[in-house]
C-alpha cells in the first residue's frame, strides 16, 4: 500500500510539473485537417505522423488522437483498446518536439492519463545520448525491451551529382547496377497495387514473414497520395523485384519490398534500389532513408531476441539465412550504397497510470509493439 501512496503521489506531482512545463492539447477540427502541414512545420517531419499512416493503421485496429504541444510540437498517438477497458499508446518517430522532448513526453504522459491507459510507446528520432536519456527519464521514460522501428538507419543525400554518388558506392555495388543494366534487367513505376503485393507475398513466403494485406496497401496509398510510389523490377515479362517508398518534404523511406529470387546473375534488386534514388531525386528528395540496418546491443545489453530485427526483415521483405543476425546480408547490401549509418535513442516506454502499469508488463507488451510496425 505505501509503494502504491508513493506512485500515486508521484503522479500528482508529475501532472502538475507538466502543466507547468508545456501542454498537450486535442488539435482543433481546423488543426485536424492541416495536420500533414502542421508535422512538415516541425522541421522533424517523419512519414509515420501523417495522417495517412493512421489511415492504414486503423485498418489493424489502431485510433489516432493527434496532439498539438507546446511550442508548435505536435504528435499523433496511437491508441489500442486492451482488455478490461484500458488503452495502450504509441507515438511512432514521435512526439515532434520543437522544445525539450522531455517536456512534450511529460505533457502527453499527463493527457493520456485522462483514458485508463497503461503505458505510452514512442520512438522519437533522436541522438543516443546519455544526457537526453537522463533527461527524458524525469519525465518518467525509460528504454523499452521492445523496438518497433529500427533504432539504426542509413541516410543517403540523394541531392549529390549521381556520378558522385555512385563513386561514393562500394565497388561490387556499382559493378552489381551496372550488370543489370547490361543483362537488361527493366525498372518502371507502377500503380497497380496487386501487382506488387504479388511479389512481396512470394518473398514473404519463401522467407517466412507476414506480409501485410492488400486492403492495407491500398488505404495506405488512400491515405498518402501521390506521396506513395511503387517501383517493380522485370526481366521480360516476370516480376523480379519491387519496392515502395514514401516521400514528405526533402525525405524519403523505404517501406516494403522485396526480390523474387529469381535471376540472381542478373543483380535486379541492386538497379531496382538505384533506379529508386534517382526517382526521388527528381522529386527533390534530399535525404533517403533505407529504413533499418543489423542493431547491435549497447555496452552490456543483450540483443533484444530478434524484435527489432525480424521486424525490420519484415519490412523489407529480405533476410539473410542462416546466421546469427538475420538481418547482417540486409545490412551489407546497404552499405554498399554508401550514405551515413545514423543511431536514434531508440524506443521509450512511459507508464501513464502506474498502478496499471504491471498489468501492461505482463499481458502483451511484445504482442502489440509487433502490431505497430
Amino acid at each position: 500500500m505505501q509503494v502504491h501512496r508513493e506512485a500515486a503521489a508521484h503522479d500528482r506531482a508529475f501532472a502538475r510539473a507538466g502543466r507547468e512545463l508545456t501542454s498537450a492539447r486535442i488539435a482543433t477540427t481546423g488543426e485536424d485537417a492541416a495536420w500533414d502541414d502542421l508535422v512538415q512545420a516541425t522541421g522533424r517531419a517523419h512519414i509515420l505522423q501523417t495522417k495517412g499512416w493512421a489511415h492504414a493503421k486503423a485498418l489493424t485496429g489502431w485510433r489516432a488522437e493527434r496532439y498539438v504541444l507546446g511550442g508548435g510540437g505536435v504528435a499523433q498517438v496511437l491508441i489500442r483498446p486492451l482488455r478490461f477497458g484500458l488503452v495502450f499508446a504509441y507515438c511512432p518517430r514521435g512526439p515532434l518536439a520543437t522544445g525539450p522532448l522531455a517536456d512534450a513526453i511529460a505533457a502527453l504522459r499527463v493527457a493520456l492519463a485522462r483514458y485508463c491507459c497503461v503505458a505510452l510507446l514512442c520512438d522519437p528520432e533522436v541522438p543516443d545520448s546519455a544526457d537526453l536519456l537522463r533527461a527524458v527519464g524525469h519525465a518518467g521514460a525509460r528504454l523499452a525491451p521492445v523496438y518497433v522501428q529500427p533504432r539504426r538507419t542509413l541516410l543517403l543525400n540523394a541531392q549529390i551529382d549521381p556520378d558522385l554518388l555512385l563513386a561514393a558506392m562500394r565497388k561490387k555495388t556499382r559493378q552489381y547496377i551496372r550488370k543489370a543494366e547490361r543483362a537488361g534487367v527493366m525498372t518502371e513505376e507502377t500503380d497497380d497495387l496487386a501487382r506488387f503485393h504479388r511479389l512481396l507475398r512470394v518473398v514473404g513466403e519463401r522467407d517466412r514473414f507476414a506480409v501485410h494485406s492488400l486492403e492495407y496497401l491500398e488505404r495506405l496509398r488512400e491515405g498518402l497520395g501521390d506521396r506513395l510510389h511503387v517501383l517493380m523490377a522485370r526481366i521480360g515479362s516476370e516480376d523480379v523485384g519491387a519496392l515502395m517508398l514514401a516521400r514528405m518534404g526533402e525525405r524519403a523511406w523505404e517501406l516494403y519490398g522485396g526480390w523474387s529470387g529469381t535471376h540472381a546473375e542478373e543483380r535486379p534488386f541492386y538497379l531496382l534500389k538505384w533506379r529508386a534514388i534517382q526517382r526521388m531525386r527528381a522529386l527533390g528528395v534530399e535525404r533517403y532513408d533505407m529504413w533499418g540496418l543489423s542493431d547491435p546491443p549497447r555496452s552490456g545489453e543483450a540483443l533484444p531476441r530478434g524484435q527489432v530485427l525480424d521486424l525490420v526483415a519484415s519490412r523489407l521483405g529480405l533476410r539473410a539465412r542462416g546466421t546469427v543476425d538475420p538481418l547482417a546480408g540486409v545490412t551489407e547490401f546497404k552499405l554498399g550504397f554508401g550514405g551515413d549509418v545514423v543511431t536514434w535513442m531508440g524506443a521509450l516506454e512511459v507508464p501513464v497510470r502506474r498502478l496499471l502499469y504491471p498489468l501492461w508488463q505482463l499481458a502483451g507488451r511484445r504482442r502489440l509493439a509487433r502490431s505497430a510496425a
